[in-house]
């Protein structure tokens, strides 16, 4: 084993996170060739560190974008948020 866990995404979760690290080069390149099995949503594998970065990365965006004028998360926000626990590792 190379030390990487997978993590499933939607086609919507890849996309918002290939634009979302397009500044970035070490992100973007973790998102450039997810593995696509047949029949199954497409899969990225990360190392923790990589997980990590990816994490601290979603967090500083979610407190830019990821709430409306009552604090509350936006549409965005859920979507940050939800990436933020796919990407914790216990």
């Amino acid at each position: 084993m190379d030390g990487k866990r997978e993590f499933p995404l939607s086609e919507e979760e890849l996309e918002y996170l290939k634009e979302l690290a397009s500044g970035d080069e070490s992100l973007a390149s973790l998102f450039s060739r997810p593995e696509r099995p047949p029949g199954r949503r497409p899969v990225i594998r990360l190392s923790t560190t990589e997980a990590e970065q990816i994490r601290d990365h979603l967090t500083t965006r979610l407190a830019m974008v990821g709430f409306d004028k009552d604090y509350s998360p936006n549409a965005q926000g859920q979507l940050l948020e939800e990436l933020i626990d796919r990407f914790y590792i216990r």
